[in-house]
């Protein structure tokens, strides 16, 4: 009696295993899915931005102007085209 109870064991474990492996495989899939909505979400906004640059309804130079104070890594900056910033300078 003593070895089914090893066996029920290991079989319990393999089982829990099993059971961790899709708790983690859902919860990637759920962050994954975070992820990409995020990043929609980012799209579409800018997506809007820039119709309402292009329309006139918002000023190009005003969102510049937010752009240089929000933007403080210098690859972002690049791409916008603007002043890089000094090495010691804090935001």
């Amino acid at each position: 009696m003593n070895r089914s109870r090893q066996d029920r064991i290991k079989e319990l474990e393999s089982k829990k295993k099993q059971l961790e492996a899709r708790i983690q495989k859902l919860k990637s899939a759920e962050s994954a899915k975070k992820r990409k909505e995020d990043t929609r979400r980012k799209i579409l906004l800018g997506s809007m931005v820039i119709k309402l640059i292009e329309t006139g309804y918002w000023s190009k130079e005003e969102i510049y102007k937010h752009l240089d104070e929000f933007l403080d890594k210098q690859l972002d900056r690049q791409l916008f085209g603007l002043v890089e910033l000094e090495e010691n300078s804090e935001k």
